[in-house]
């Protein structure tokens, strides 16, 4: 069973600068975790999650699973800190499936930039995990904490493809007023 390094490209010069300062405040005591600590889950590919609008932060993985039909399969989990509380979040995703630069570590798809920009064929930038009629969310309780795990399944993606993504959890789909995201990784379907 092979590993892929998950590769985590920041190409938001907000979203770099919110990562420099969630990571220059983490405490590198083992013994009295900070508030600062962020949780990022366990899996082969993962992120963090950092607030490009609002508060908060958190990670996100992804970890690819053998099945017998030979397609995408994957756990997915995602950790949210310090966001606002009481608060759902809708899970959504950039990926870079079926257009040139699929794999090149940089999230076209999420910045709008081609082969994912308004001159090429539509594609919404993020979309949201469905979970039968509803999309996928994250609650947080009154801290502003709260966390999801769940298996995706998508059947036309097939074992060997590697592509880019990257993750978003905003508290409305058209008019976001609360945005975390994840940084760019590559995943690979096994």
């Amino acid at each position: 069973m092979s590993r892929f390094a998950s590769v985590l490209i920041v190409t938001n010069s907000l979203a770099a600068a919110a990562f420099t300062v969630a990571v220059a405040g983490c405490s590198s005591s083992p013994t009295s975790p900070s508030p600062e600590t962020v949780e990022v889950p366990a899996g082969t590919h993962q992120s963090q999650l950092i607030a490009v609008v609002g508060t908060g932060t958190g990670g996100v993985s992804v970890t690819p699973m053998s099945v017998q039909s030979q397609t995408f399969a994957a756990v997915i989990k995602v950790r949210v800190q310090r966001a606002r509380a009481n608060t759902t979040y809708i899970v959504q995703r950039a990926p870079e499936i079926g257009r040139a630069l699929g794999s090149d570590g940089a999230c076209q798809r999420a910045f709008g930039q081609a082969p994912w920009s308004a001159a090429d064929p539509p594609a919404a930038a993020f979309v949201t995990f469905p979970n039968g009629a509803v999309p996928y969310t994250v609650l947080t309780d009154g801290s502003g904490n709260g966390s999801l795990d769940f298996e995706f399944l998508a059947a036309t993606i097939p074992a060997g493809t590697l592509f880019d993504v990257m993750f978003r959890l905003v508290d409305n789909e058209t008019a976001a007023t609360l945005d975390l995201r994840s940084g760019c990784f590559t995943v690979t379907v096994k």
